[in-house]
């Protein structure tokens, strides 16, 4: 990424528009570049890589009937204006398409953020909206940076002043990529910043972890599901390598993964002698 001017920024996140966390983003971000805001209207936490793409109905949220006439293929997103920007009626991944492939000038780099709530660990990447935009972002070829500000066990209000460090952070990164041949070699960086009233330990460059437990049960005529991680980690005891995102971030340091987008083709000869086999 070579830029003879501040970077065009796109912003986004899954938290809706009015959360702190893109505030304290566009603030810090506008500093170093031209910070263009398209994010969800409302909060979109959890909702992976899902489009509103094909759907007869956006503003019902429910309604998966596809049009697929000859002449369907385009589908409208509706937005309206609003301090920051454009507030979408839509999911992170709706804003991230119409942000880098709709406005003019096309970004240099899009940001998703800042997520109240860490992003760790492998099995996120497709649940988390945050990511998922960044991801987003990357398949569409545009370098990004999702980023993620651990909130578990902070009792104080979640106002942009908590994201004021992971805001410094971003727009260090933004500010400093150019030049650097970092987007040359990874497509996005999944960020995540520790609590804010803990004391800053430097950073770390990571893996996301593997590490991956949920359990279920079924009791009195319910089921039930038990984040086990969590509350490990509530306990700040978790089982994580310590080149992992999870053990930086209880160490108080700031977790940065470079990671490229998730494709890779496995050998093909044993699949294809079972599907021999099998079909």
């Amino acid at each position: 990424m070579e830029l003879d001017s501040d970077p065009h920024i796109l912003l986004t996140n899954d938290d809706g528009i009015d959360a702190p966390g893109i505030r304290a983003l566009h603030d810090a971000l506008s500093a170093v570049g031209e910070v263009t805001v398209v994010a969800p209207d409302r909060n979109r936490s959890a909702v992976g890589r899902s489009l509103s793409y094909g759907r007869t109905d956006s503003s019902s949220g429910g309604d998966l009937d596809l049009d697929l006439e000859a002449d369907s293929f385009t589908a409208p997103v509706p937005h309206t204006d609003h301090e920051l920007g454009y507030a979408v009626d839509g999911t992170p991944c709706d804003c991230a398409i119409v942000g880098a492939k709709g406005l003019e000038p096309a970004p240099d780099i899009v940001v998703s953020g800042c997520n109240a709530g860490a992003n760790l660990g492998a099995y996120v990447f497709s649940r988390s909206g945050t990511v998922s935009a960044a991801m987003e972002a990357a398949f569409l070829g545009t370098p990004s940076i999702a980023v993620s500000l651990d909130t578990l066990g902070y009792d104080d209000d979640l106002e942009p002043a908590a994201f004021e460090r992971a805001g410094e952070i971003t727009a260090d990164l933004v500010a400093g990529a150019p030049g650097t041949g970092l987007f040359d070699r990874v497509d996005y960086l999944n960020v995540n910043v520790p609590r804010p009233d803990r004391e800053p330990n430097g950073h770390a460059l990571t893996r996301p972890t593997e590490v991956y437990e949920m359990d279920a049960a079924f009791e009195n005529g319910r089921f039930q599901l038990t984040n086990r991680l969590w509350q490990q980690m509530a306990n700040r005891d978790i089982p994580d390598g310590e080149d992992t995102d999870r053990h930086a971030v209880l160490e108080n340091e700031v977790s940065v993964s470079p990671l490229r987008v998730p494709y890779e083709v496995v050998d093909t000869e044993p699949v294809r002698n079972v599907l021999a086999d099998v079909l």
